[in-house]
């Protein structure tokens, strides 16, 4: 399901990055990052993150389960219903500023993603080798469901997940069901 969110780089007091379209939560988005980061990319965040953020500033449709060996593109779906077998079978990432689609960078932060339809947020600390899950959630608690291009522009981001990159890969369901059933502390509100 196209649920939306954002790669980011961690800055001073949010983050800032690029969007991602399809399956964003994190037993699909979640686990490609850290599956991408100690396989394809050899544990190597910054080359990463060049990669990922630097070279892509229109963002991702899909990375998930694609071969990072093929040209990054988007794959317009054929209009002609014969035509898309073919079409699925191709397995590069599909980007928004290569291949069909030349779009221009969208920069997403903490103070736009969640109001843009963004519901997780993936923050690399380049410093510490971790990466943030981050969820948004609305002011009552709730965490925030996104559409593209509408959500809760005041919702909030929280971790759910501090990663260890170079440590075991986690139980990304976990991960995911703790963001879905998580409620905001009325401490942290202000």
């Amino acid at each position: 399901m196209s649920t939306r969110g954002c790669i980011a780089r961690k800055t001073n007091n949010g983050f800032k990055g690029i969007y991602n379209h399809w399956d964003s939560y994190p037993t699909a988005l979640g686990a490609t990052l850290y599956n991408l980061y100690n396989g394809h990319f050899k544990k190597d965040l910054k080359a990463m993150l060049k990669y990922l953020i630097d070279e892509h500033p229109a963002g991702w449709s899909t990375i998930n389960n694609k071969d990072f060996n093929l040209p990054p593109g988007f794959n317009e779906i054929p209009k002609d219903p014969k035509d898309y077998d073919k079409h699925f079978e191709k397995n590069n990432p599909e980007c928004y500023c290569h291949g069909q689609r030349k779009e221009k960078a969208w920069v997403v932060t903490d103070k736009n993603a969640a109001g843009s339809g963004c519901e997780y947020a993936y923050v690399f600390d380049e410093v510490e080798n971790k990466m943030f899950v981050m969820s948004a959630f609305h002011r009552d608690g709730n965490k925030a469901i996104g559409m593209f291009g509408c959500g809760d522009e005041n919702a909030v981001w929280e971790a759910i997940a501090v990663i260890a990159l170079n440590e075991s890969e986690p139980d990304w369901e976990v991960i995911q069901e703790n963001a879905e059933t998580a409620r905001r502390s009325m401490l942290n509100f202000v």
